[in-house]
This record gives C-alpha cells, structure tokens and sequence, in this order.
C-alpha cells in the first residue's frame, strides 16, 4: 500500500507541476505575417529580388517574420496598393517612386527623361544624400519606410512598325505609357501622344495597332512577350526608374527591433542582387529579340533627344517642385 501511495503522490506532483508549466506549444512565438505587393508579372526577373526579400527575412527570424509576395496586380493597380499600404490595409508595396510623387513632389524628377546618364550616375543619386532627404519626407508625411531603392533598368522605346532613331521619328506616334504625369509630360516633350493603359491590356493594344508603341525595361519587354508584336526597339536609355520597397511604418513599428533590423538589412541586401540579375537580364533579352526579328536600332548620336529635352525643367519643373533640382542630378558627382 504505501508504494501505491508513493506512486499516486508523485503522479499527482508531476500532473500539478505539468498544469502550471507553459507548454511548447502555448509559448511559441506566433509567426507575424507581412503581405507584400506588387504589379509585376510573377516570372518578371525583377519579382526575384521580392522574392529574395522574402526569404532572407524568413530565414533570419526563424520563420517568425514571413513576408508573403503578391506579383501581378493580384491585389490591385499601382495607386490602389500604393494606396493600401498608406492606409495599413497592405504591409509592404514595391514600385515606381512616382506614384507617390502627389506627397513628395520632389519623387517625380526621377521619371524626368534622360535626367541620369547610366546606371552608376543612378546608383550615386538614388542612394546618396538627394534621395536620402526625400525617403525621410515620405516617412514623415505618409507613414512609409523605404527598404530598399532598386534600379529597373533602362527604358526604351518599342514600336509596332516604324523604327525611331531621333525624337522626330515619335512625332504623331501613340506610345503607351503608365498613368504617370511625369511620363505624360516626357513624351509629349519627345513628340510623342502619350497614351496611358492598364498594363494588362498593352499586348492587345500593340497588336490591335490601339497604340504604335510603349516604352519598358528590356525585362519586362521579355515577360510580357510585347516584342511579338511590336519589332523595333531604339536603344536610347530614355529613363532609369526608380522602384522602392516601402513598409507601412505601423506594421514596422509592431515588430521587435531584431526583426526591423533584419528587414532593413534584407532590403539593403536585394539591391545590388537585383543590379546584377538586370544586367545580366538585359545582355540576354536583347540577343533574344534579335532571334524573334526585333530589330535594335542604336543611334550613334544622341544630341536630338538631349536637345529635345533641354527645356524640359523650365516648362515642367513645378511638377518636382525646384526646377534646378533636375540640373542638380544631371550635374551630381559620382
């Protein structure tokens, strides 16, 4: 009997001492789960660099923080989730800086043609002291971190049927162009007729011949298959855009500062990982559509077009708010 005794003591002990200890299960930490974002095509190279994003923020909390990825316009347009994650309603939104040019103005100059000479005049500005100030002006005003500034590569103009090697070869031509002012107003200081579409609908409107021509990143050029049916492509960097990765600073603010600091690592981290990809991508891109019959016209000279934007900040430079600001970019040290 007092073995039997002893034993229901101890089981007794170890069921009291089992109902007051915090179970494995009970105190795991629950994953906080970030929606991130965005209008390009899920098989878009630069998707990776969200995807990278992803992973490294997952892998270096443990899988405490997972940032789930959105490609495509699954969520909605680019106003709509720039929109959302103003608001809170979207954690994360990745895309053009001009998109909130409406609380920064000084974000339009950006998209001002042919205001960087290359990529590393890009690198320079974008991650120097000019954007620098910008970034702080959109947290204060919108409530938006930005975790990483990516280049999107050079932009170039694609036509349907007419080669265009000088600004006056776009005279009279409809060129697709985002809902952007800045790129209204570009084009139409080239002599084009800027003509904004849904993104989904520029394959269609190139071969209905609705447009004659849209201007894009050689990358997304190849994700969407627009050199299908449009064959002539003016290797003239018109523009290198500006994407950011930004995070609702609430939704930020909520993490513990471990994780904030991974998230503002693994964006440092996705840019020069999306720079290489994009360079690579547009070597391959373009020997692909010599291989399809788009032909690569590459102006020896571009004085016509610099000529043609020359007074570009006189007439559009309250769209940035200091008109010298785009001869500022043109002229910074790098």
């Amino acid at each position: 009997m007092r073995q039997w005794g002893g034993l229901f003591v101890l089981v007794l002990l170890v069921s009291v001492l089992s109902f007051f200890a915090p179970s494995a299960a009970v105190s795991q930490e629950k994953p906080t789960i970030l929606r991130l974002a965005h209008v390009v095509p899920a098989t878009s190279t630069k998707n990776l660099a969200n995807l990278k994003f992803s992973e490294l923020v997952q892998t270096r909390t443990k899988s405490q923080v997972q940032v789930h990825v959105f490609p495509g316009s699954q969520l909605g347009n680019e106003m709509d989730l720039a929109q959302g994650a103003q608001m809170g309603t979207l954690d994360l939104f990745w895309g053009d800086v001009a998109v909130y040019a409406s609380l920064v103005k000084e974000f339009n100059v950006f998209n001002a043609p042919l205001v960087f000479k290359d990529a590393n005049h890009w690198g320079a500005v974008v991650k120097g002291p000019i954007f620098d100030g910008l970034a702080e002006q959109l947290l204060k005003k919108a409530g938006l971190r930005v975790l990483a500034r990516h280049w999107m590569g050079e932009r170039y103009v694609l036509t349907r049927s007419k080669p265009v090697t000088t600004p006056d070869d776009l005279k009279g031509l409809k060129i697709r162009v985002p809902d952007i002012p800045m790129y209204t107003a570009s084009f139409k200081t080239l002599g084009a007729i800027p003509t904004p579409i849904n993104y989904s609908e520029v394959y269609l409107s190139l071969q209905q011949g609705v447009v004659d021509g849209m201007e894009n990143p050689v990358g997304l050029i190849r994700a969407m298959k627009f050199y299908e049916v449009a064959k002539y492509l003016t290797l003239v960097p018109w523009n290198n855009a500006v994407n950011v990765l930004v995070i609702n600073e609430a939704a930020f603010k909520r993490l513990k500062p471990e994780y904030q600091k991974i998230l503002l690592e693994a964006g440092k981290e996705s840019e020069p990982y999306l720079e290489d990809l994009m360079t690579k991508e547009q070597d391959e891109s373009l020997k692909l559509f010599e291989s399809k019959g788009v032909k690569l016209i590459r102006p020896k000279d571009i004085s016509p077009w610099l000529a043609a934007v020359k007074d570009f900040a006189k007439r559009y430079g309250d769209m940035w708010g200091r008109a010298e600001l785009y001869t500022e970019i043109q002229n910074y040290k790098y």
